[in-house]
């Protein structure tokens, strides 16, 4: 029995393995190669890359992101004429998790960032778990934000607050791994399916397909986002239920544009109706499918963003 299991271990590693490590060495090649830099701010380190020129844009990312994940949001959902600063958000990449963490520090970190950058206001762009800190940001300096736009967002639960999470371990173990997610992401992709946020019964285009295979695949390497993605899931996007009283969200006194898919089966659209509401003179733009990575909405979303922001710009110079 011996030479079964030599034949296994061999096939094992010509098949898994060899594989493995040419997609992850890849993968870390591909992060390394885009430009950034680590800031030392009054908060504390903070990686973060900036592009472009025009009308600042600050990107705060989604679970699992970064600074990577952020320019590819300014990417889809801005386009050019925009300056673009993508931070990594605490516990991602470049920017370490402080020990007392949470999205009331990380609304502060991003002031302290724009100071060292020496940037006074800016529009926030905030996509999925991006938006309890985005929230923060705009409850908590509203003299240094213009206006604040949600895409995919988190927001507070409409009715009774009841979360199950998997136990903590779990998730550190699985990710934290690069082999584990590697599997997960190449192997298992329909298991990944869901907490992306793709419907149930969705079929998606050949396009829609790529593009899923795409986001999925963009969490490699895990490793240099696992502290963050662990805050994010036990963390900050529990926060705005665990904390309500925190949430103050009738005090918003920006332009708030809230862009969410009717079909998100991960941010539900029920709570994102409900933030449009409780938060003066805010604009919900509602996107019939798509789920919550917007599918085949780009373009769509593209343009609203751009109309909004023209209209805020306008107000200004009245």
């Amino acid at each position: 029995m011996l030479w079964i299991a030599a034949i296994l271990l061999v096939l094992s590693f010509v098949f898994l393995y060899l594989p493995y490590r040419r997609d992850i060495r890849s993968a870390y090649a591909k992060l390394d190669s885009i430009e950034r830099q680590v800031i030392a701010t009054d908060c504390g380190p903070i990686e973060v890359a900036v592009r472009g020129e025009g009308e600042t844009v600050l990107v705060s990312h989604g679970i699992g992101g970064g600074f990577d994940q952020g320019l590819g949001l300014a990417e889809a959902y801005l386009g050019d004429g925009y300056k673009v600063i993508a931070p990594s958000r605490f516990g991602y990449h470049g920017t370490p998790l402080p020990a007392d963490a949470s999205p009331t520090s990380q609304a502060d970190a991003f002031v302290c960032l724009l100071d060292s950058l020496g940037i006074q206001r800016v529009t926030v762009m905030a996509n999925s778990a991006g938006g309890t800190s985005a929230i923060q940001f705009a409850l908590r300096h509203p003299e240094r934000i213009k206006a604040l736009v949600f895409v995919s967002t988190a927001a507070p639960s409409v009715g009774e607050y009841n979360v199950a999470l998997p136990p903590k371990p779990v998730i550190q173990t699985v990710f934290g791994s690069d082999f584990l997610m590697w599997m997960l992401t190449h192997h298992f992709e329909s298991v990944m399916k869901p907490t992306m946020g793709i419907p149930e019964g969705y079929a998606l285009s050949e396009a829609e397909q790529v593009q899923v295979t795409g986001v999925i695949r963009s969490v490699l390497p895990i490793k240099p986002r696992t502290a963050g993605f662990v805050f994010d899931m036990f963390t900050s996007n529990l926060d705005m239920d665990r904390h309500p009283d925190q949430y103050p969200l009738e005090a918003i006194n920006v332009p708030v544009l809230v862009i969410h898919a009717v079909d998100d089966s991960l941010a539900l659209y029920e709570n994102a109706e409900a933030l449009a509401k409780r938060i003066p003179n805010a604009e919900l733009l509602s996107i019939p499918g798509g789920g919550h990575l917007l599918l085949s909405q780009e373009a769509t979303v593209r343009s609203e963003i751009a109309r909004f922001l023209e209209s805020v710009q306008q107000d200004h110079l009245q």
